[in-house]
């Protein structure tokens, strides 16, 4: 017996097995080839691989790199030459400044290694082959094509890349990319790179400042990590192309649940799907290739949902690994027949991609022999715990007088759909160090000491003598928090999977190196480290939460009683993000001048604006082309009995809530400014895209399954296991 008229849609499966990559083939030479250091990271350009092959010239660039002295012509053309030589002996035979404009992906443009032998007294010039300092450490490009803010007009278009000296170049395919900045004419960032490592020299500035005065005078940089947990959902490409909603905006604009979902919690580090599982194989070794220390993938909670994360490392770097990560899993996806989404919650109703942000701040030591601290991690000296203490007050400080930009960096039409709800944190900022810390933070604030707070790990006793004893930290794992401690770090939850993580990272960067200046001026003007950590605690322990930030109680407790920010959706942080206060303080630390934040704030409405406008244009689309005609299909099947029942009243729900859309969008009001026009796509579009998706899902239940036009959740999600 058959459930359905139709047989079952069958599993797509590849006519001959997917091939290996180039990375694959080497790493299967022999047993142990993928960990053999002549395969870790061969396709990177190392500050080993220079200092090799330029000592000299890497000097100088290892110098320039801190300071940002200029490098000479010749230094220059070494390390052009040097470059060269490697990426050519890796299949290169083009380069391409690699960049981040603020539009979420990379951009690139490949120029060969060539050009005209100019020495020639040939009538027609013979090619040679050719790189040097200048091609490397400056390309010319059109910034008005991007999203710029007005920063760019047709008539004032220039903009240029240039090598992030921090970020090494690697080689894909025959291309050497290089990490590159991508500025305006007049200097202006148009890009997320740009931004980051201003805010990563704020930081190095005032974090040096706030160490010297708690005794650390030998740290010679204060440098931003990050390690980044990438959630991301893989499909069949042929239930991707089959759905123009995942086309256009890489999420279902309907589609009813699954009878089974994520609730019998049988996905979490489950047993991968094999076709997922070959497609992750390949991309942990292009990541080894490339020199990205990819060490966990797994399974995770909804059906269909993966992770995977590398090792931490400098912010700027890190942020660029993220963003080939994301490119490099796109190509290995459509070599496997698969298709790979980001979006922050492609699903209704079962868990949406995250991008954990695991931040911490070190200080570089010079003596003796080197090495590092973390402020973000307190321990047995006093030292440690007065800088970690510091370090927390500060942060906690950020949080309440900068919550609207840390809100900020977590904006964005998928995100709205995912905060609050499913293990994302809340839209509310608040930082949670523990319930250990909250009531150290007290203490301070009631006359104690810095120091006293160890957070050691105790032993935990589990009953199990086969098992040898498991150490646990200080403080529990709170997963509704926005911002919890982790040990070592603080995991910044809110960030959306889609995003480049450079734009959050600037942003708390910006409120964290704020935070220091303020308590480094308490201190210059007399107050001593305790009491100036008490005072920014004064103003800002109620931005310290250890609660439970999914409860009922907690929106209405943090706005009433503890005057936290409630910026409930995109538009309504983007309104807080231009004010006086935030342009002061973007301008103090040298991270945004006043017109680069107005600038920022458009691409951000505009972008906002355009993807609700794209979800809803294809949701219209998919009921005039694909679920009224799949209605009336259905109703004639019930004519001369009495089996439709509601059918009738269901399917023309679908049809007048489409119709309701389409005249709300023939109304935005196109000639009003960006804010205007993304207040409009939130406060009208969106609520009449949230009710013809009810009505599409209500009939999408009673539709003959022959019928129905789209591949369904189950579909979807289970159909390429």
């Amino acid at each position: 017996m058959t459930l359905f008229k139709t047989k079952a849609p069958e599993k797509p499966r590849a006519v001959d097995p997917v091939p290996a990559t180039p990375a694959q083939q080497a790493a299967a030479l022999e047993p142990g080839a993928a960990l053999a250091p002549s395969f870790l990271g061969a396709n990177l350009f190392t500050d080993d691989k220079l200092k090799q092959a330029a000592p000299e010239a890497f000097a100088s660039l290892d110098q320039a790199r801190t300071s940002g002295a200029a490098l000479s012509k010749e230094h220059k053309d070494k390390i052009a030459a040097a470059l060269m030589d490697w990426a050519v002996k890796r299949g290169a035979v083009n380069y391409a400044h690699w960049f981040a404009p603020m539009r979420g992906t990379n951009a690139q443009k490949h120029d060969a290694f060539i050009d005209l032998d100019f020495s020639s007294t040939s009538a027609v010039l013979p090619i040679k082959k050719d790189f040097d300092g200048g091609k490397l450490f400056m390309a010319e490009t059109d910034g008005s094509s991007f999203p710029n803010g007005g920063m760019r007009q047709t008539h004032t278009a220039a903009a240029f890349n240039s090598w992030d000296m921090k970020s090494p170049p690697f080689v894909r395919r025959e291309t050497l990319y290089l990490p590159s900045c991508f500025v305006a004419w007049n200097g202006m960032a148009l890009d997320e790179k740009t931004p980051l490592l201003r805010s990563m020299m704020a930081i190095n500035e005032q974090g040096k400042r706030l160490l010297k005065h708690i005794g650390d005078e030998n740290v010679t940089e204060v440098r931003t990590y990050v390690g980044w947990e990438q959630e991301f959902f893989v499909i069949s490409k042929k239930a991707f192309m089959e759905r123009p909603d995942l086309l256009s905006c890489n999420r279902t604009v309907m589609g009813a649940p699954p009878a089974r979902g994520q609730q019998a919690d049988t996905n979490y580090f489950g047993q991968i799907p094999n076709s997922v599982a070959h497609f992750l194989e390949a991309v942990q070794k292009e990541m080894w290739l490339l020199g990205i220390p990819m060490t966990t993938y797994h399974n995770e909670v909804a059906p269909g949902q993966h992770e995977l994360a590398p090792i931490f490392g400098m912010s700027n770097v890190a942020a660029d690994q993220n963003q080939l990560c994301m490119e490099l899993m796109h190509e290995l996806a459509d070599l496997h027949g698969l298709v790979v989404l980001f979006h922050e919650k492609p699903f209704a109703g079962i868990n949406g991609n995250g991008k954990h942000n695991n931040w911490s701040v070190q200080g570089m030591l010079s003596s003796p022999g080197g090495g590092s601290v973390n402020l973000m991690k307190t321990g047995k000296s006093e030292e440690d715990q007065i800088r970690y203490t510091v370090t927390t007050a500060c942060l906690s400080y950020g949080m309440k007088l900068h919550g609207d930009v840390v809100r900020c960096a977590c904006i964005g039409a998928g995100n709205d759909h995912r905060l609050g709800a499913q293990e994302a944190p809340p839209a509310i900022m608040s930082l949670y160090p523990g319930t250990g810390m909250e009531a150290h933070l007290k203490a301070i604030l009631a006359g104690g000491p810095l120091e006293g707070y160890k957070g050691d790990q105790a032993a935990l006793n589990y009953g199990a003598h086969n098992c040898q004893e498991i150490r646990v930290n200080a403080e529990d794992r709170n997963r509704t928090a926005p911002f919890p401690f982790c040990g070592n770090r603080f995991e910044f939850r809110a960030v959306g999977g889609a995003q480049n993580v450079a734009h959050p990272n600037t942003l708390i960067n910006t409120a964290l190196a704020d935070s220091f200046a303020a308590w480094s001026d308490l201190v210059e003007g007399g107050m001593s480290p305790r009491d100036a950590t008490a005072e920014l605690l004064k103003e800002s322990i109620s931005a310290v939460f250890t609660g439970n930030g999914y409860s009922k109680e907690w929106p209405v407790e943090a706005v009433e009683k503890r005057g936290l920010l409630n910026l409930h959706n995109t538009v309504t942080a983007l309104d807080a993000f231009p004010s006086d206060k935030n342009k002061a303080m973007f301008k103090k630390h040298g991270v945004y001048g006043p017109e680069e934040v107005e600038a920022r704030t458009n691409v951000m409405f505009e972008k906002y604006a355009v993807t609700i406008k794209v979800e809803a244009t294809a949701l219209i689309d998919m009921v005039n082309t694909g679920i009224a005609p799949a209605c009336a299909r259905d109703l004639r099947t019930y004519e001369g009995t009495k089996m439709a029942q509601h059918r009738e009243e269901v399917y023309l729900h679908v049809q007048d809530t489409a119709t309701a859309l389409a005249n709300i969008c023939a109304e935005i009001p196109h000639d009003a400014d960006e804010a205007a026009e993304a207040h409009y796509c939130a406060e009208k579009i969106v609520p009449a895209m949230v009710e013809c998706r009810k009505a599409c899902d209500m009939a999408e239940g009673l539709i003959e399954k022959a019928l129905y036009p789209f591949p369904t959740y189950a579909e979807i999600l289970y159909g390429h296991h």
